[in-house]
């Protein structure tokens, strides 16, 4: 309950009570008027806000910030330009370590971007464990990519600036990062920059907040700033946005509707654990790695030629499920070998199928028998420069239950010929029987059969084609299950289960 009482004007009138943060004030702004307004604090956590140059808040991947200021979205010239400092790099990044989250609490990372030479960027947060992001178009201001995110937006601005955010739900208590990536598409980690000192993108105003929403831009500069301001209502039907208290004639806006959480947890499966190999990237040469016929350890990373090979020991609990990446910058001749576990889990890459994947390759597995990872040259006549290996777990906070037939690889749940009540995937005791609930998930490459939502004795509508479906249901149990029927061979994705509210279109 706020601290004063319906129709007490002591702030103005007496001074007798200091209303506290967030509580309703009542004023009297003219003769013969009570009007009610409300104070809130916001924070921007982000240092030097609007100044990238400072090396010791922002560090950088392949890009330089200069002294020279380009005009911003407010009309000053206070904007940085990110340049590229490096060629034929995977990645062009500004980042902001040491910024802390909560778990359990909600965080809207927000930028203003504008392109130049490359027209796409990726917003990210990063945790240590858990990578919150979106890419966005900033020629068309579409978004795409999302993952582990409550909502993102983007909204246009004068002069090709966009304002960029991602919200979301802090899984892990910890100092993470705020990072912006420059692409020149939508996913891709090859941006193909040719010319090292030219502008990728620009980029001003940083805010981190711990809100639902990104509000008005807080510019900081070696510390986090709060400020509290008075907000008053623009609303005479609505008061959705616990911001907008006085009414007036002729609002502009109604207020919004809250859209309930997704109950569902790593529902888009793009949860990962923490790297699982040391000195993957060779910093530290061959240190820690087995070889065979002599390969070369220089310039962080590892030479292969004349039929050499690598191995170690990567993993602790064999039986999970790994997702093995490995990059390369450039290969030739017949290829490589992947082996995990005891040996008997292994697969050819040939050069066109790493070059094709972006000189990478991306692959799933459990360590059965064995902690071993293993990479050898096909034939004495392979050469290749492997830049990094990295290893991580899929799913490593056992969010899924898998049955039969299912796994998780490449952010999907993977079905192959699963059928009946012991074939599903499962999420324990996140339903509230009887409880109206939105579903939502997405079909794709599926083969053969079906499959459907279930919750102890309530099933879903069974469905046997690609593509995304809806429906409401009320639940007679707690569990939220997906069930292949009929030999189900096919993936899904972006599973969101929210309470069902009535919106206003339906009122």
């Amino acid at each position: 309950m706020p601290r004063q009482g319906l129709g007490h004007s002591s702030v103005d009138i007496y001074n007798m009570v200091t209303p506290g943060t967030d509580d309703p004030i009542w004023r009297h702004p003219g003769a013969g008027q009570l009007m009610m307004g409300y104070q809130q604090t916001r924070s921007n956590f982000v240092l030097f806000s609007q100044d990238a140059t400072d090396t010791e808040a922002w560090s950088k991947t392949n890009t330089a910030i200069d002294s020279t200021l380009y005009e911003a979205p407010d009309g000053s010239d206070t904007a940085n330009a990110i340049k590229s400092n490096n060629t034929g790099e995977r990645t062009y990044s500004l980042k902001q370590e040491n910024l802390s989250v909560t778990a359990g609490k909600t965080y809207t990372l927000s930028v203003h971007l504008k392109k130049e030479n490359l027209g796409f960027a990726q917003v990210r947060f990063d945790d240590g464990s858990v990578q919150y992001r979106s890419h966005f178009n900033l020629t068309t201001g579409a978004m795409t990519n999302a993952a582990q995110l409550i909502s993102n937006s983007i909204d246009a601005m004068d002069d090709g600036w966009f304002r960029c955010s991602i919200t979301f739900q802090a899984q892990n208590t910890s100092n993470g990062n705020a990072i912006c990536i420059a692409q020149s598409a939508a996913g891709d980690s090859t941006p193909n920059v040719a010319v090292s000192g030219i502008v990728l993108i620009y980029a001003w105003g940083w805010q981190l907040e711990e809100n639902s929403e990104m509000s008005a831009y807080i510019v900081t500069t070696n510390s986090a700033r709060t400020t509290t301001e008075t907000l008053n209502d623009t609303s005479e039907t609505w008061d959705f946005d616990s911001a907008d208290l006085m009414p007036e004639a002729d609002p502009d806006d109604d207020g919004v509707w809250e859209v309930p959480a997704n109950v569902v947890l790593n529902g888009d499966y793009e949860e990962l654990g923490s790297e699982e190999v040391t000195n993957g990237d060779f910093n530290n040469g061959g240190t820690t790695w087995s070889v065979y016929s002599d390969p070369t350890f220089e310039n962080s990373s590892v030479i292969f030629t004349n039929g050499a090979r690598i191995y170690k020991s990567v993993v602790s609990a064999s039986s999970l499920i790994y997702k093995i990446v490995i990059d390369f910058s450039n290969i030739s001749g017949d290829g490589v070998q992947i082996l995990v576990g005891n040996g008997n889990s292994f697969v050819n890459y040939s050069v066109s199928d790493i070059v094709n994947n972006n000189n990478q390759i991306v692959a799933y597995s459990s360590f059965v028998g064995s902690s071993l990872l293993f990479i050898y040259s096909l034939s004495t006549n392979t050469s290749a420069t492997i830049t990094n290996v990295s290893v991580k777990q899929v799913d490593p906070n056992d969010r899924w239950t898998l049955g039969t037939g299912w796994s998780i690889e490449d952010g999907k749940a993977v079905a192959v010929a699963t059928d009946t009540a012991g074939f599903s995937i499962t999420q324990s005791n996140v339903l509230t029987s009887g409880v109206p609930y939105e579903i939502t998930f997405t079909v794709s490459e599926r083969t053969a059969g079906s499959v459907r939502f279930r919750a102890a004795l309530v099933s879903g509508t069974t469905r046997s084609a690609n593509g995304t479906y809806t429906e409401i249901i009320t639940p007679a149990g707690s569990d939220f299950a997906l069930q292949g029927l009929s030999s189900f061979v096919g993936k899904i994705d972006n599973v969101t289960v929210r309470e069902y509210a009535i919106q206003p279109q339906d009122v």
